[in-house]
Order: structure tokens, then C-alpha cells, then sequence
């Protein structure tokens, strides 16, 4: 497995940063399946294409455009990533979470993820607009594994608040005002027990 060296994240940030001319973004937008197009909403947009960021892998997923855009949405100044790098395309989790450590030391301390899952409860339907408030996981390996690079966080960060409480309401607020239905899993449910089936 490849493990990164803080000297490569900085020489993807200073590539990064040659590129913008002094522009500075706030926050780091990921784009999932299904909202690519709203990378063509960005004002002035200034495209980086995956390939041109050193030590950065590209993406593979079909109708993954495999490119940063920079510019203004909705007032701010943003990074977007017009396709992510996924661990079923045969990238590491150092390679997923390369660039967000990378925008990092570009200064962006917001990160929006979004993304196209399935889910098992019946009362929800496809299309239907998803709030995650937290996770459980259920991965063998972690973003974690290699050598601790201190200049980027502790070896284990604080996972209490992983999903920032004041974007959550952001995200409700928002969702209220334009009148969407926004799903969320709420902590306070009673959970029923699932049986299993004995094994011989």
C-alpha cells in the first residue's frame, strides 16, 4: 500500500496554488453521482484537471468529469471536485483522501460530500434527499493506516461531531425554505432486533 509524505501534499497545494492566481476558496464541495451538473453553476471557473495535480490519482467512474473547479457558487468562493476517487475503482484510502488533505493546506476548512446510496427503509423512495448526521464503520481498513503526519491532525481524531452540528442545521434550514422533504435517521428511534438465523 502507498502511503503519502507531507512534502507531496504540499507539492499538490503549491500546484494548486500556481494555477489560482491568489484566488482562495472556503470550502470544498465533492460531487457524488447525479450532481455533476452543478459544477456548471460555478461563476468564472478556473479547471484543474485531476492529472495535472502531482502525486494525485484520477477518477475512473463513468460520468466522472476527474477535475477541480474553482470559482464563485452561490456567493462563495469554492472548490469543487467534479468526481471522486473510490476504492472500487482499485485506489487506496490514502488515494481517496488525498485531495481533501490537500485542500486542507489550501486553507478550505468546510468539506460537503454528497453522494447516490440506497437505503433499507421502506417508507423512503429513490430521489428522495438525505441528511447524514453520522456512521458506522464497517470497512477493514482505515484512511488512518500508514504513518501519522502530525502537521495534518492526530493519529485519531475526534469522531464525537465527525459531521459538523452547525452545517447539519445549515442543511435543514435550507431545506425547509425551499420546501424539500429532508431524510434523516434520528438517534431517539426505538431500534427493533433483527434475528439472524442459527448457523449449523
Amino acid at each position: 500500500m502507498e502511503f503519502y509524505t507531507y512534502q507531496q501534499y504540499q507539492e499538490s497545494a503549491q500546484a494548486l496554488r500556481e494555477k489560482l492566481n491568489g484566488f482562495q476558496p472556503q470550502a470544498l464541495l465533492i460531487l457524488g453521482s447525479g450532481l455533476g451538473a452543478l459544477a456548471d453553476e460555478v461563476e468564472n471557473p478556473i479547471a484543474v484537471p485531476y492529472s495535472e495535480v502531482p502525486h494525485m490519482k484520477h477518477s475512473t467512474a463513468p460520468g466522472h468529469k476527474g477535475q477541480f473547479l474553482f470559482g464563485k457558487l452561490a456567493g462563495k468562493d469554492v472548490a469543487v471536485m467534479q468526481g471522486r476517487l473510490h476504492t472500487y475503482e482499485g485506489w487506496s484510502f490514502a488515494d481517496a483522501s488525498y485531495p481533501v488533505r490537500v485542500a486542507r493546506l489550501l486553507g478550505i476548512k468546510t468539506l460537503v460530500v454528497t453522494n447516490a446510496a440506497g437505503a433499507v427503509n421502506t417508507a423512503w423512495t429513490a430521489g428522495d434527499i438525505m441528511l447524514i448526521t453520522d456512521h458506522i464503520k464497517l470497512f477493514g481498513v482505515s484512511p488512518l493506516c500508514g504513518p501519522n503526519i502530525e502537521e495534518l491532525g492526530p493519529r485519531f481524531p475526534d469522531m464525537s461531531h465527525v459531521y459538523t452540528p452547525a452545517l447539519q442545521q445549515k442543511a435543514r434550514d435550507a431545506a425547509k425554505t425551499q420546501g424539500l422533504d429532508l431524510k434523516e435517521l434520528r438517534r431517539n428511534l426505538p431500534c427493533l432486533p433483527v434475528l439472524l438465523p442459527d448457523r449449523p
